[in-house]
């Protein structure tokens, strides 16, 4: 029974002193650093873990294992202190914003990995070089009377990677909170693919944008709102930003296939938004290789091409007849640094953008990912509240 003991409270309390370790240590490669997405997202299971193993510890001191006791005991309390650091950070975050937190929500949260969804409808925008590009349509339930807000949701993958469909989870509980969704495709190969990316995002905003009255869905084309995820969210900016620039224009052919790509609003979760900055200032070169990918999307480095990564980053093309803008950031983020959502911010502000910048200090990057966490709360009260104009 002794034996028994030691070994569970070993492997429990090391557990999850790791997993705590995650939270505020940079990941040593991108397995663990997806790894650190969860732990900071589901923290309170390494705190309730920590807390059995405790107890453990407690009970082998008393039957004269005193140094294992001590071992467990010391590793468990440093796994409790540091899983109660998202919890508390959530709560003060909570807390300025006005935002409730649903514990049985947190409880029951579960990983976003149901992709590719399973939308209402897919239809196809675009037939390009023989493929067609498509859009996921996740309809709210019950119908609503009125035409209603869109939501064209971008997904990311240092646009090389990902697909539509990828957080259906979280399409399907905005679908749920009355708007209609969707979800983008658009070309990641090949690669430098900057041009054809962002094409074809435009392209998608403008098929919305002339079918919006359509009996399937019918939305309102003057509240389109872009919402990006990481490489996602760069060009959902550089879309809302760059609407009728004749240097960007959108992938559709004929010039009046998409004559009008403006949107109402973007959101950008953790999105890179200067790109020559980023490729200088990596996130945590352990956890991606964010130059190297830069490299492929744009074709070189800043040092080679300063034009290209000056045309392609939405701090310097938004101007001041940008669409309102929310911008969603995690201090803990290791694939793009924080300061990327600062360096945007400071241009809204010098412009008189309306805006919104919600900073998670202790969430990862793509932390939305885990629907119900606290993290996913404060992101879907803020995300309501900006729609709402409030």
């Amino acid at each position: 029974m002794r034996t028994l003991l030691r070994v569970l409270g070993l492997m429990l309390a090391a557990g999850a002193a790791g997993a705590g370790a995650l939270i505020v240590l940079p990941a040593p490669t991108k397995t663990l650093a997806l790894a650190a997405i969860v732990a900071s997202e589901r923290s309170g299971f390494i705190v309730a873990a920590a807390v059995i193993a405790l107890g453990i510890a407690l009970v082998l001191r008393g039957i004269e294992s005193p140094f294992v006791a001590s071992v467990i005991g010391l590793l468990a309390l440093s796994a409790i202190a540091l899983g109660f650091i998202p919890l508390v950070q959530a709560r003060q975050v909570a807390a300025a914003r006005g935002v409730p937190l649903d514990i049985k929500r947190y409880l029951h949260a579960q990983l976003d990995s149901e992709g590719p969804g399973q939308p209402d409808r897919t239809v196809p925008y675009l037939t390009i070089d023989g493929r067609a590009l498509s859009l996921d349509v996740y309809l709210p339930v019950p119908r609503p009377a009125t035409p209603s807000r869109a939501l064209l949701v971008v997904h990311g993958g240092f646009w090389q990677a990902g697909q539509r469909g990828e957080a259906s989870l979280a399409s399907r509980r905005w679908a749920d909170l009355g708007y209609t969704v969707f979800d983008v495709d658009y070309r990641l190969a090949p690669q430098p693919n900057w041009q054809t990316a962002l094409g074809d995002v435009k392209c998608a905003v403008g098929w919305v944008r002339q079918h919006a009255t359509s009996p399937e869905w019918n939305v309102d084309p003057k509240k389109l709102t872009l919402v990006g995820r990481s490489a996602g969210a760069h060009l959902a900016l550089m879309a809302a930003y760059t609407a009728g620039e004749i240097d960007l224009p959108p992938s559709c052919g004929a010039p009046d296939a998409a004559a009008d790509t403006s949107v109402e609003s973007v959101v950008a979760l953790y999105g890179p938004t200067d790109l020559a900055w980023a490729y200088d200032h990596p996130a945590n070169l352990h956890a991606a290789d964010s130059p190297a990918m830069l490299r492929a999307f744009l074709g070189d480095s800043p040092a080679r091409e300063p034009d290209r990564y000056k045309a392609i980053s939405p701090t310097e093309r938004v101007t001041a007849r940008g669409p309102r803008t929310l911008l969603v950031q995690g201090g803990r983020d290791q694939f793009v640094a924080p300061d990327q959502a600062e360096r945007l911010e400071g241009r809204l502000i010098a412009l008189g953008i309306a805006h919104d910048s919600l900073a998670i200090p202790y969430a990862q990057h793509a932390f939305d990912f885990v629907p119900g966490s606290f993290s996913s709360q404060i992101f879907e009260a803020t995300l309501r509240r900006f729609l709402d104009g409030r």
